[in-house]
């Protein structure tokens, strides 16, 4: 019995032996596991090329290096120098004066015009005064003007919040509204141009074929979404499926929303015709300018051509344009009103070597002139800008 016992021991005394040499093993396993969950429990944090991308900084710097870029194609295709003298020869006479200051009352007209159009759709969210949603409005054109990215936009809805309260996700639908009224005239204008009795080559109607195809295109999506929105939504989708994914979601967003705004706005007729008049009035003060600008570097050019060139022109903005845009206007001018309108080149880029900088100052002016009476600086208007694309980012 006494030796069973101590056999009895002897196994018992090895088993335990053998759990205290793997207790280590055991040890290390326990605390890999919970490192493991540690770390996953731990924010990810975005590559390093991601970070550097978001950064503002980096996209300023960025953009006016391309802007740089597009300066040089610019200085490729035409005789820089002869478009400065140009502008210095007739900028310098009593008459190129008078047009540049009348040019500048039709520019701040035609942005004022559209605030007093975002003003109908605002009134459906919160009271605010027309004169404040007209500086409101002026602020965003200021930052879409200075900023690498159309951040005007959003901005509006955040100093909305901060100076009337007014949610931004109640707000930020009427600057979709507001917008899709915008390009409506640019497709429409487009597909009449030829009852303006302008000369065109085949590259205008290349243009405008594609420019007809894209507005039936949009009529027949804009009817089937009234219909059957779902229905219209996958058919989209459909269409989008072909392109690379990022450029896909981008475009299928845009379309989405545009209809949205249009049909959200067509169901209120009584602020919709009214809005519509009101575009209608902002373009034409479009025109205005750019004829006068033109006239202004002595380049004789009619109403209905301005209007249509620079209508034309504006649609480039639904594109990221460099910080003031620098670079950006001088290529899309060209585009426009050399390349498809058949204007002198040099001509053209005098027009926007004086019309660059002096829309640049007028917008300046203004905008900062509005923060101000709102009680708001630039960099405070940048910091809430900042402020939500990082909480998009999070999200």
């Amino acid at each position: 019995m006494q030796r069973k016992q101590d056999q009895l021991q002897g196994l018992s005394d090895r088993f335990h032996a053998g759990q205290m040499a793997l207790q280590p093993e055991q040890r290390v396993l326990d605390d890999m596991e919970s490192g493991m969950l540690v770390a996953a429990s731990l924010p990810k944090r975005p590559a390093g090329w991601k970070t550097l991308l978001n950064l503002p900084s980096f996209r300023i710097v960025a953009g006016l290096v391309i802007g740089l870029g597009l300066l040089l194609l610019v200085a490729r295709y035409v005789n820089v120098s002869i478009a400065v003298g140009i502008v210095r020869s007739h900028l310098t006479t009593p008459q190129g004066i008078i047009y540049a200051l009348l040019s500048s009352l039709a520019f701040l007209a035609a942005f004022s015009i559209r605030g007093v159009r975002w003003k109908l759709f605002l009134n459906q969210v919160g009271k605010v005064s027309t004169l404040k949603a007209i500086q409101l409005f002026l602020v965003g054109v200021f930052l879409n003007f200075l900023l690498p990215i159309r951040g005007g936009e959003v901005a509006k809805s955040l100093m909305l919040k901060r100076i009337s309260n007014i949610p931004v996700s109640q707000s930020l639908p009427t600057v979709a509204i507001d917008k899709a009224l915008d390009l409506v005239p640019a497709l429409f204008i487009m597909a009449i141009v030829p009852l303006f009795g302008i000369n065109m080559d085949i590259k205008i109607w290349v243009v405008l074929g594609m420019v007809g195809l894209l507005l039936l295109c949009l009529i027949g999506f804009v009817g089937v979404a009234a219909w059957k929105r779902l229905a219209a939504i996958g058919l989209l989708q459909k269409i989008t499926g072909v392109l690379p994914k990022r450029v896909g979601s981008k475009i299928e967003g845009f379309a989405i929303n545009f209809v949205d705004a249009l049909l959200a706005g067509a169901s209120r007729p009584k602020v919709f015709i009214p809005a519509v008049l009101l575009t209608i009035v902002a373009v034409f003060f479009d025109g205005l300018f750019a004829l006068l600008a033109f006239w202004t570097v002595g380049v004789p050019v009619s109403l209905e051509l301005a209007i249509f060139g620079y209508t034309l022109f504006n649609m480039f903005y639904i594109l990221p344009t460099p910080p003031g845009q620098v670079g950006s206007n001088e290529v899309f001018g060209l585009l426009v009103f050399s390349g498809l309108l058949r204007l002198d080149p040099h001509g053209v880029t005098a027009m926007f070597l004086f019309s660059h900088p002096w829309a640049a100052l007028l917008q300046t002016i203004v905008g900062v002139g509005c923060l101000s009476t709102l009680g708001l600086t630039i960099a405070s208007a940048m910091k809430m800008q900042s402020d939500n694309e990082k909480e998009n980012n999070h999200a």
